[in-house]
């Protein structure tokens, strides 16, 4: 279906083939099975064309790009592009145009092109050759032939490869093919003796050829645009640094290229008034960093062009120098607790972390992943942890700086019975309840406790029963209490001890109940 920078797909040459021989059956009688192929046919031509602009809207953005870097360079074949792109959208909106009449014609104002069901008459064989054939002489033929042949010389005209032209004459003709008998024109081989569904596919078959050839074309113009320059023809100086941060005391190192360079031609770099020295092809700028604040710097990179002229590219850039600092901040919270994993970010401007040294009092800090993670001593809430951090500098060991945070017991969990810790239950609800769960409300680690043991008391005759359980679920007996239990009458869970991740055990109060 397409030439030239766009060869046939499988798909577009499986299209083709079922055209064609869905052309040649229509001879027989067209049966409901052919008409839903043809319908098969023409959503599958829709696809291909919709595929094929999207690629065209790639390209065409490529060619803005390209004119917004340079302008006078792209100027003349986007102009080109622009006027194929304007005649291809006119003649695919022609295109649809015919489509809509062909189809209102038959099934009223409402009806819609729309292969998967927009339109009822797929059967009809008059509509289409009336519109395009009967009525004023085909005028409409001749018109759309027109715009046809009107396209394919406009894109003829800007090529110059014999093949790609003798493929377009092929793709976009109007001349009777020569395999049809009787000498039939091209628009009775569209329009006459077939159902609309099939002039409805050869419609989009030629909507896609439209398309197919204008990626074609205007890719090459888009090609050409480059051809006889110069093979680096986006040359622009680069700066590559080690840091725009950099430690008072310490050096700022950046290295200056050309993208594209030559390194058999290395570029002349000047800084601020002074010729760099140039290690394959790079120019190295150091500088002391002996003073703190922002820093800037400009100059120059000369590199020969392909005429043997001098090619100048300015050059700036700008760091910064600042004191020593440290960057200690807990990933959660101001505080460290005792007896759980606490987790810390420590970094420090300009210096890899892995060259950090870290360390802790009242505590113990490990490296995990990107980050440290911190246990206080058991015993030592209510006390503060420092945190301290160095790193060796270009061979010096140097104290970077230090954090303090205080360190607390972490808090007491909340036992629970249905998410409860008092108020009234129905007792369907209260039995069906497997135990006692320890909560810990609004605790920023995920943190588990487990319940180790309770107790459940009622006062049954004017005496406290009680049942005791070693784990956290109700015993038989306790359950048999609070099947026991009247309306009215108080359920007390009590003596709850629970034990967190540090293995302490914590007494949790009473929770009490009232069956409802």
């Amino acid at each position: 279906m397409s030439g030239g920078n766009c060869p046939e797909t499988p798909r577009q040459r499986m299209i083709g083939m079922m055209y064609l021989m869905l052309t040649a059956m229509l001879a027989l009688n067209v049966s409901g099975e052919l008409l839903n192929a043809f319908l098969l046919v023409d959503r599958s031509i829709l696809q291909a064309k919709e595929s094929v602009e999207k690629k065209n809207t790639s390209l065409y953005e490529g060619f803005a790009q390209a004119y917004a870097s340079n302008p006078n360079k792209v100027e003349a074949n986007l102009v080109k592009s622009n006027e194929i792109k304007l005649k291809a959208d006119e003649l695919v909106a022609h295109i649809d145009s015919l489509k809509y009449l062909f189809v209102r014609t038959a099934d009223g104002p409402e009806a819609t092109p729309d292969p998967n069901g927009g339109y009822e008459s797929v059967s009809n064989q008059d509509i289409a050759a009336q519109l395009m054939i009967t009525e004023n002489g085909g005028r409409r033929s001749k018109e759309f032939k027109d715009m046809i042949n009107a396209y394919r010389e406009l894109l003829k005209s800007h090529v110059d490869d014999p093949d790609f032209i003798a493929n377009l004459d092929v793709v976009l003709s109007t001349e009777p093919h020569p395999d049809i008998p009787d000498n039939r024109s091209w628009e009775s081989e569209k329009f006459e003796y077939l159902p609309l569904a099939a002039s409805m596919a050869i419609l989009s078959q030629i909507q896609t050829d439209v398309r197919n050839m204008e990626s074609d074309v205007v890719n090459r113009l888009f090609t050409a645009i480059d051809e006889d320059a110069f093979k680096f023809n986006a040359i622009e100086a680069l700066v590559m640094q080690r840091s725009d941060y950099v430690i008072q005391g310490e050096d700022y190192y950046a290295e200056i290229m050309v993208a594209g360079r030559d390194t058999t031609q290395p570029p002349v770099v000047t800084i601020n008034g002074r010729e760099l020295e140039t290690v394959s092809g790079r120019g190295i700028y150091r500088v002391p960093a002996t003073t703190v604040g922002e820093k800037s710097w400009e100059g120059d990179v000369l590199i020969k062009g392909p005429d043997g002229s001098d090619r100048h590219f300015p050059i700036k850039g700008q760091y910064i120098v600042s004191s020593p600092n440290v960057v200690i901040s807990p990933t959660k919270m101001n505080v460290f607790y005792e007896g759980v994993e606490n987790p810390v970010e420590v970094s420090v401007p300009g210096i890899p972390s892995e060259n950090l040294r870290v360390s802790i009092t009242n505590g113990k800090i490990t490296r995990r992943g990107a980050g440290y993670i911190v246990q206080p001593t058991n015993g030592s809430a209510g006390r503060e942890s420092v945190i301290s951090v160095s790193a060796n500098v270009n061979g010096n060991d140097r104290n970077l700086g230090r954090k303090s945070f205080r360190i607390r017991r972490v808090p007491d969990p909340v036992a629970k019975v249905n998410n409860q810790r008092d108020g009234t239950i129905p007792k369907a609800i209260l039995t069906a309840q497997l135990g006692v769960v320890a909560d810990m409300e609004d605790f920023e680690f995920d943190l588990q406790f487990k319940v180790t043991g309770f107790s459940v008391a009622v006062i049954r005759n004017g005496y406290i029963v009680d049942s005791k359980s070693n784990n956290n679920l109700f015993t038989e007996e306790q359950k048999e209490l609070m099947r026991g239990a009247n309306r009215g009458q108080r359920v007390f869970i009590q003596d709850i001890q629970a034990s967190g991740p540090d293995g302490r055990r914590r007494a949790l109060g009473t929770i009490t109940l009232v069956v409802d």
